[in-house]
């Protein structure tokens, strides 16, 4: 054991009360030295104290001591689990509660004890120790109230700064929706009002016809000007052009240039690919760029196609303008897909093959073949999409091929 107990710690890791404890000596602050010696028979304990005479004692029930000393009867009980506990004594109950510095008891303050570095107080003096630990603690814990009351204020403010910078970008990109769903319906209601036979000969117009409508609606109307062969020299021209006039005449108000294209666009959807009519309005898009700087209808124009036929418009960087339109990311973009195969010296040509080699393709069989044969001249591996049975899954494997157009 060291001297006096210095450096020894109690279960709460606090210095132990400084004193010594030896087999017959005690010395201690406030007990002085005195001798001691303690026998025990049939459970009774017998300790012999120069100081403070005979006592003898026994524990009749857990926690609880009966002892006599000089003459005198004392009865303690201590009671509970935890920090606070119900003690008992030949002068009644109390309660009281371990602190980080003692015990302090809640109705007798006199009964309470404190011990700082080793040194026990008992008494007034322990109750003002007490008081004073009290006064810190309540000071700390306030001060560990404000310090989480104002991480939950941070907290709340970042949230606040989160949910805004999110609201910020969320709310453009909401209103440019519904912007443009009210824009199509207006456009739709709008469609009721031609004569049914317009709408029905778009409908009975080939493709060439409808690709050549779609470029003369973007470069004429989409600069105020009336559709005019010249604006065009691409094939489908014959029933393309009257019919455009007939519409600027019978016309009715409001955007029906976007209700016209509006429907094109749909009809296209139904005949063409994905990649086909994003080439198409890319290259309406660079015949209205060769004219000038785009114009407000024109831009106008590029959503609603886009929109009626399926497509995305891609914004390219930081511009303003509408941008370049791009094709859904389940495809290949259009500018991509129509782009020739790179060819080798074993690459089997589409457009030359026999049908034998043909079908050494994956997914090409007999049919297929004679379907592929069909279909040329071929300008685009991606026209293959026309077959029946080639899919996206199926049109990747034969591109991995070795082939070419």
């Amino acid at each position: 054991m060291s001297f006096l107990n210095i450096g020894k710690k109690d279960e709460y890791g606090r210095q132990t009360r400084i004193e010594h404890r030896g087999r017959f000596l005690r010395a201690s602050r406030t007990g002085g030295v005195a001798l001691r010696a303690r026998a025990k028979a049939a459970g009774v304990n017998f300790t012999g104290n120069t100081a403070h005479g005979i006592r003898v004692s026994a524990t009749p029930v857990k926690d609880t001591q009966v002892a006599f000393q000089n003459g005198r009867f004392i009865l303690r009980g201590r009671y509970g689990r935890g920090p606070t506990k119900l003690n008992l004594s030949k002068t009644g109950v109390t309660v009281s509660s371990r602190t980080g510095i003692g015990t302090f008891n809640w109705i007798k303050p006199n009964r309470s004890s404190a011990k700082i570095a080793g040194v026990q107080f008992r008494g007034r003096n322990a109750v003002v120790l007490q008081s004073i630990y009290f006064v810190f603690s309540a000071v700390g814990l306030l001060a560990q109230m404000a310090v989480s009351a104002l991480r939950l204020l941070a907290q709340v403010i970042v949230g606040i700064v989160r949910g805004m910078a999110w609201l910020i970008q969320a709310i453009p990109p909401a209103v440019q929706s519904l912007r443009r769903r009210l824009r199509n319906g207006r456009l739709e209601r709008l469609q009721r009002h031609f004569d049914h036979d317009v709408l029905d000969a778009f409908g009975r117009m080939t493709d060439a016809e409808l690709q050549a409508t779609t470029r003369l609606v973007f470069t004429c109307w989409g600069r105020g000007e009336p559709a005019t062969a010249e604006a065009d020299d691409a094939d489908g021209l014959e029933r393309t052009i009257p019919m455009l006039s007939y519409v600027e005449r019978k016309a009715p108000e409001g955007d029906w240039h976007l209700a016209v294209l509006a429907r094109v666009a749909e009809i296209l959807s139904r005949r063409l690919t994905v990649s086909a009519l994003g080439e198409l309005l890319l290259a309406a898009d660079e015949a209205a760029l060769a004219q000038g700087p785009r114009t407000v209808l024109q831009e106008r124009m590029l959503e609603a196609f886009a929109d009626f036929a399926g497509l995305q418009l891609a914004p390219a960087g930081q511009q303003t303008t509408p941008a370049v339109p791009t094709v859904p990311t389940e495809r290949s973009s259009a500018r991509e897909s129509t782009e020739p195969a790179t060819a080798t010296a074993n690459a089997i040509n589409l457009n030359t093959a026999s049908l034998e080699e043909l079908q050494s393709l994956p997914h090409i069989g007999p049919e297929r073949a004679e379907a592929l044969v069909g279909l040329r001249p071929i300008r685009s591996i991606e026209e293959l999409r026309a077959i029946d049975g080639i899919g996206p899954a199926r049109l990747r494997a034969i591109r991995k091929h070795d082939v070419c157009v």
